[in-house]
């Protein structure tokens, strides 16, 4: 017996090629679905020698010898994988695999935050036929490890504002263009709204608050931006100096108040899942009020809890696409969190700088409780 793991993904243009395309239809509406077994994703073709021993010895065995064990860190079916490669002697390399015509733009990306001086991985070698990069392994933990861990060398706020204005300051030239985390705000409230129709009037909230706010991000907007700046993406030592930032995939040109918004997001949405009452829940709170307050000062606090906002909605949709125990709770804590992030930015009449008074209200009650995180800015 053999188990295998068969994925699935849709397009709005009928099957993807290579795969066994399966339909549904509700409503009148048909949905076709495209199929395929673990590796032989259809679009990022090189998976499956990235993941095959001895396949990709040609590209990494100068570095871990020939046949190294293979570990896969991370895997977005139809978009990228990331593999870690451990030689016999311990020697460790990382290969990327995406579709072929994005590697250029991938290479490019590295080479233009390289150049300002970022600590991305260096590119040690490419195929472009099959999709590969390999990377030079970094030193240090991810910041997320040590939160889940609990250990000690988080990065100061500093440091990661120092970080990002680092990032701002890459050749924006060629980059595509993304709409930003505000504007992602409007769909991820709509889809929240589809499952978690209760949370509609806070959700409308949001999303009108999100539309108002187009204008002041399309003024800002212009600069290089991470795009998915999130506590897994940063390398860290045990003193909290940022050693390594990862996955720049999403790197383009958009608004500099995502990448704080995105991080404190989604250490938000993390203390917001832990145990109120225990030490790692503490230390996260403050961190990310740390955090916040910095950020208030370096774009505005207005600018700030808006995005950040916007960003909460996006992972409010997570509890329900797995299916989380308890889900519904979830989602509505997490909604609940970004509705107090806007109640200082509007009124009955329309968005005006009305003081917080420190309470959240919950979406379907109507009742005011004290905000799950109770420093700074939360």
């Amino acid at each position: 017996r053999r188990d295998e793991t068969l994925l699935a993904a849709a397009q709005r243009s009928g099957a993807l090629p290579g795969t066994v395309p399966v339909v549904a239809e509700a409503d009148g509406v048909e949905l076709v679905a495209s199929v395929w077994r673990w590796p032989f994703d259809p679009v990022v073709v090189g998976l499956e020698d990235a993941v095959t021993p001895g396949r990709t010895d040609d590209l990494v065995g100068s570095i871990t010898g020939a046949r190294p064990a293979v570990e896969v860190i991370a895997y977005r079916p139809t978009e990228r994988a990331v593999v870690r490669l451990t030689g016999a002697d311990g020697a460790v390399a990382y290969l990327k695999a995406v579709p072929p015509a994005l590697l250029p733009e991938l290479v490019d990306r590295h080479e233009r935050l390289l150049a300002v001086g970022l600590p991305v991985p260096e590119v040690l070698a490419t195929d472009p036929v099959r999709g590969l990069v390999v990377l030079r392994a970094l030193a240090g933990t991810t910041f997320r490890e040590r939160i889940k861990a609990d250990l000690p060398g988080w990065p100061a706020p500093a440091a990661l504002g120092d970080l990002l204005e680092r990032i701002h300051r890459a050749d924006p030239t060629g980059l595509a263009t993304r709409a930003g985390r505000v504007a992602d705000g409007i769909g991820h409230a709509q889809l929240v709204a589809a499952v978690a129709p209760e949370l509609g009037p806070a959700l409308d909230a949001l999303t009108t608050r999100f539309a108002a706010e187009a204008e002041a991000v399309a003024a800002r907007s212009g600069v290089a931006v991470h795009g998915d700046l999130h506590e897994g993406q940063l390398i860290v030592d045990g003193e909290g100096s940022v050693t390594g930032l990862l996955d720049l995939d999403d790197l383009a040109v958009g608004d500099p108040v995502d990448d704080l918004a995105t991080l404190i997001g989604h250490l938000r949405f993390r203390a917001g899942g832990l145990d109120v009452a225990s030490p790692a829940a503490e230390r996260l709170h403050g961190h990310v009020c740390a955090l916040h307050d910095h950020a208030a000062t370096l774009v505005g606090a207005e600018a700030i809890d808006v995005a950040v906002a916007a960003v909460l909605v996006g992972l409010a949709t997570g509890p329900y696409r797995v299916q989380h125990d308890g889900w519904p709770e979830r989602v509505a804590a997490v909604v609940a969190d970004a509705t107090a992030l806007i109640e200082p930015w509007i009124d009955m009449r329309g968005f005006s700088a009305a003081p917080h008074d420190g309470l959240t209200v919950d979406p379907q009650s109507g009742d005011r409780h004290p905000l799950p995180l109770t420093k700074g800015r939360a």
